[in-house]
């Protein structure tokens, strides 16, 4: 996925108004660079834990970003606990990361449980991966691998923010694959609610690598057109992850 550049956004920031701005954001790329200039401020002493943030106006102006963009990136942050919400609700504080919680918070708790959203992947997932493996190009392939090296190199760096993104691409990848329009119709109608079950496990700070192994699995078994090991190691990686997400073994799909 083509990914925008910070320093261009904010070039055609001045020229572009605001629904021009958001749509030109909704790839996640500005929103993603957005999470890494503000993660630079919290590395650099620039924002220090229990510092409240700028409003969110001073800050997407001095960002130079929309609102939408920066609230996307407020969120990826909080979920992976590098911020958090002020006592009361309004605004944002900057974690002490000695001050993790051990379970981490399901935003989506309103509409959807998270073992709901778990067992809907482990269901709409697995029969992807098992129509991508009956059928898929050479250049899907090289496309899964290419999403696989990012999972891993973001795991390699740590990079959370990155992590979690390159693991929803390589997944709605898959939807691609599969050729049935409404799963990736489906896929991408619930974007925010996948992306944020595929952040919740860098919470807990285990071994990022395991689900990297796990993707190779998934990718090995759909380059070798095998649909019922691409069903089986998909299922496996879905229960996993939720596992890892927080559900405990009486709720895992």
């Amino acid at each position: 996925m083509m990914k925008l550049d910070l320093e261009q956004e904010r070039k055609d920031a001045g020229t572009a108004g605001p629904e021009q701005r958001e749509r030109r954001e909704s790839s996640g790329g500005v929103a993603q660079a957005t999470v890494a200039e503000l993660q630079a401020m919290i590395r650099d002493g620039r924002l220090k834990p229990g510092d409240t943030l700028p409003p969110q106006r001073d800050l997407a102006r001095n960002l130079s970003v929309s609102r939408a963009t920066l609230r996307e990136a407020l969120s990826i942050l909080a979920t992976i606990g590098e911020i958090a919400a002020r006592p009361g609700g309004r605004g944002f504080i900057c974690a002490d990361p000695t001050d993790m919680p051990a379970t981490p918070s399901w935003r989506f708790a309103a509409r959807y449980s998270l073992r709901e959203v778990y067992q809907f992947r482990y269901v709409v997932e697995s029969y992807a991966a098992e129509l991508a493996a009956m059928g898929h190009t050479e250049q899907e392939i090289v496309d899964l691998k290419e999403c696989t090296l990012a999972f891993r190199n973001a795991a390699r760096a740590d990079d959370l923010s990155a992590y979690a993104r390159a693991d929803f691409d390589f997944h709605h990848l898959i939807m691609r694959i599969s050729r049935n329009k409404l799963l990736v119709d489906m896929h991408q109608t619930f974007s925010s609610v996948m992306l944020e079950s595929q952040r919740l496990p860098t919470l807990r700070r285990g071994d990022l690598l395991i689900a990297v192994q796990e993707h190779d699995q998934i990718l090995e078994a759909i380059a070798m057109s095998d649909p019922d090991g691409a069903n089986y190691y998909m299922r496996k990686h879905i229960s996993m992850a939720g596992s890892r997400a927080g559900l405990p073994p009486s709720e895992l799909p």
